[in-house]
């Protein structure tokens, strides 16, 4: 049995049994049969045109699961049942599992299944093809099935793409929250992460005109400690980005002390949102503010070039 296969995640999906079953296949003839291949640092993508149908679309985007689907060029928005199935080469060893299905959801015109998808990428390698299985609930069914010719270069090149891809996208990277103890300069948890997010995708999207990073305290203590402290993570924040290779002409860097809270400082878990690090990237044209979370007394900031220095005693 292919070890891939094991890896799956089995989902059986049974149509029920119609004596009067209308089944139609497509299927793109060999020898106009393709599988076509475009990726960068933010999207990959392998596509399969099926004559008369659709699209088979086995794709992943920066942060995001390698998803399989299946477009209809005609079929309703709705009330499809779907399921995808790995068919075996008739040369091969007959194996089970190739009789197996695994269920997907049908929306909008496509079916898309998540769960499973990386077994698919590896099946298309080993001259696998692959199969949805749709019906409308009322007798009729349609099999669609890709065409594996030239397969496996384009498997293979859509290996290589996910190994370059982003680690988050934009929608996930654009505003991000680094939380810190308090009295603390070091954030918690998975700051270095996100940190190398932000400047990975600073650099490879040309859109980003700045980076915004502003820091923030609870209410203890006294105002101007407080100001310094949250300039001082900010930064520190900043450093370590400019050390990941974003510009610092980008960067716009404020603290605000304890302005600005985003929860009560009544409680502990109030405090501890509070005490924060924001790092927003600014897209052009995006609409995002040249600003802090709110309007900004910028009175009330501690203005410092990056390479200053300011001691916390």
């Amino acid at each position: 049995m292919p070890a891939f296969l094991n890896n799956l995640f089995l989902t059986v999906v049974v149509f029920p049994s119609l004596a009067f079953a209308s089944v139609t296949e497509y299927q793109t003839e060999l020898e106009r049969a393709s599988w076509n291949f475009d990726g960068d640092k933010f999207q990959c993508r392998l596509i399969h045109d099926v004559s008369d149908f659709g699209q088979f679309i086995l794709s992943q985007n920066a942060g995001g699961p390698l998803t399989l689907q299946l477009n209809s060029d005609w079929l309703p928005s709705t009330g499809i049942e779907a399921s995808f199935r790995l068919l075996q080469p008739q040369w091969q060893s007959a194996d089970e599992q190739a009789d197996r299905r695994f269920g997907a959801r049908w929306q909008s015109g496509h079916a898309t299944m998540v769960q499973t998808a990386e077994g698919f990428l590896q099946s298309l390698e080993l001259g696998w093809n692959w199969q949805a299985q749709l019906s409308d609930g009322q007798g009729q069914q349609w099999w669609v099935n890709s065409a594996n010719v030239h397969g496996q270069p384009a498997s293979l090149a859509m290996r290589r793409c996910r190994k370059q891809l982003l680690p988050m996208s934009y929608e996930q990277v654009r505003r991000l929250q680094l939380s810190y103890p308090s009295g603390s300069v070091e954030a918690d948890g998975q700051m270095a992460r996100y940190i190398d997010a932000a400047a990975q995708y600073t650099l490879a999207d040309p859109r980003i005109t700045k980076v915004l990073v502003d820091g923030h305290t609870d209410d203890e203590g006294d105002s101007l400690s407080n100001l310094v402290l949250s300039r001082t993570r900010a930064d520190e924040i900043a450093a370590r980005l400019v050390a990941a290779g974003v510009p610092a002409d980008k960067l716009e860097i404020r603290g605000h002390g304890e302005r600005f809270p985003l929860a009560s400082n009544g409680s502990r878990n109030g405090r501890a949102t509070n005490r924060r690090v924001t790092i927003r990237l600014v897209m052009n044209n995006d609409g995002t503010p040249i600003s802090t979370d709110d309007e900004l007394d910028l009175n009330a900031t501690l203005p410092k070039s990056l390479n200053g220095q300011v001691t916390v005693k």
